[in-house]
């Protein structure tokens, strides 16, 4: 969602998002209108073996193997320019990092992107995460995030639970940024 409210400095900064999911491009699809992700590139990667476990983003204990979170730079070369890998669903990062290493490539603007997954939506989306489910979600993390910070005295674990506070917060700040367009 962080990424969906700057689409254009993205692309200003000659860049696209591409989200990779295991979904099934049916589920992909559904996503895509629950949620208006006209600018988004979906991919669908069932089982991960195409883009997700070449990248290392492929977790196959969890729900019989879902996407790590993961946010990558890749440079017109093929290189990485910044990769951040999480260690569960919940591990994300801020987007701080990411951008300067983005804008530092000093690539030529992009247009938006033209298209995503094919298909229509399901008729039936229950299961689907909804976006009203989004903000209550992200301010829970927040919170607890809050919490943990203060219940440990390790200074690693302490410094996590502030990672993952910084994260919550720009998602709930983008989150109620994108509602209102």
């Amino acid at each position: 969602m962080r990424l969906a409210k700057d689409t254009e400095r993205i692309h200003g900064a000659g860049a696209e998002v591409i989200a990779i999911s295991v979904n099934e491009n049916e589920r992909q699809v559904g996503m895509r209108s629950r949620w208006r992700l006209d600018d988004q590139l979906l991919v669908s990667d069932p089982g991960g073996e195409t883009y997700l476990q070449p990248l290392g983003l492929f977790d196959p204990e969890e729900r019989g193997g879902i996407a790590l979170p993961g946010l990558l730079v890749i440079t017109p070369d093929g290189g990485e320019a910044y990769r951040y890998q999480g260690r569960d669903f919940a591990d994300r990062t801020t987007d701080d990092e990411m951008f300067a290493a983005l804008e530092g490539l000093d690539l030529s603007a992009v247009d938006a992107p033209a298209g995503g997954p094919a298909g229509e939506a399901p008729d039936d989306m229950r299961g689907f995460f909804t976006p009203e489910m989004y903000g209550p979600y992200f301010r829970g993390n927040m919170f607890a995030s809050i919490a943990i910070s203060r219940r440990v005295d390790d200074p690693e674990a302490r410094s996590t639970a502030k990672q993952h506070q910084a994260m919550a917060a720009a998602t709930v700040e983008a989150w109620d940024e994108v509602r209102k367009r």
